[in-house]
Formats: structure tokens, C-alpha cells, sequence
């Protein structure tokens, strides 16, 4: 089984490549994703990351300045900013168990430009 360390691994590269169904294999069908007052469970966390990643495209400039993995937790901070987006504070604590993630928060200061 995945260690929680290699499941944000792989959440990362999957997010680098812009790639949602890579992103969707760190997660399970009873997982939930909750963002400014959205909540996503299961597949349709898929619509976060494709509305995510048109906002945020590749060639982003994307910072993550902090992270901190403790057993079964990810706490993150990050900021980016695209063509039309910034993201001046963001922050993204992850629950991971069985390999998978289970919980996902997202809390962001973003504004279009």
C-alpha cells in the first residue's frame, strides 16, 4: 500500500501534468473534496481539477511554499497566478488512508486578473 508520502507524490505530478485522470486515481469513489463552500464526492472531484487547471495552466507560475506530511495528513500553502488568475494565498490539507485520499480541503484568496 502507498505510503502517504508517495500518494501526494503522485497527486503532485498529476497536477504538474495537468492530467485529471491521473489526479482521480488518488482518490476513491466515497472521497470528498470541499472548496469555498463546494463539495465534490467521487468522481465529480474531477470538475474541481478541470476547472482548476483551465484557470491554472501548465505554464503557470506556481509556488508551493509550504508542506508538511505527518502520518496520515498533507498540509500545503501554495500561491500561482496565470494569464487571467491569481491565486495570492492558497492552502490544501489532504486525509490520506489505504493508500487512497479520502478528504480534501481547499481554501484559496484568488482573484481574476
Amino acid at each position: 500500500m502507498a505510503t502517504t508520502q508517495e500518494v501526494f507524490d503522485h497527486h503532485v505530478q498529476g497536477f504538474v501534468e495537468r492530467n485529471v485522470p491521473m489526479v482521480l486515481e488518488d482518490f476513491t469513489e466515497d472521497s470528498v473534496l470541499i472548496s469555498n463552500g463546494k463539495e465534490y464526492e467521487g468522481s465529480a472531484i474531477g470538475e474541481f481539477f478541470t476547472e482548476l487547471f483551465a484557470e491554472l495552466p501548465a505554464d503557470c507560475d506556481f509556488a508551493l511554499t509550504e508542506c508538511v506530511v505527518r502520518d496520515r495528513f498533507v498540509y500545503i500553502i501554495w500561491n500561482a497566478e496565470s494569464d487571467t488568475t491569481v491565486y495570492e494565498f492558497a492552502t490544501d490539507t489532504f486525509v490520506v488512508e489505504n493508500g487512497k485520499i479520502t478528504l480534501q480541503t481547499v481554501g484559496a484568496v484568488n482573484r481574476s486578473k
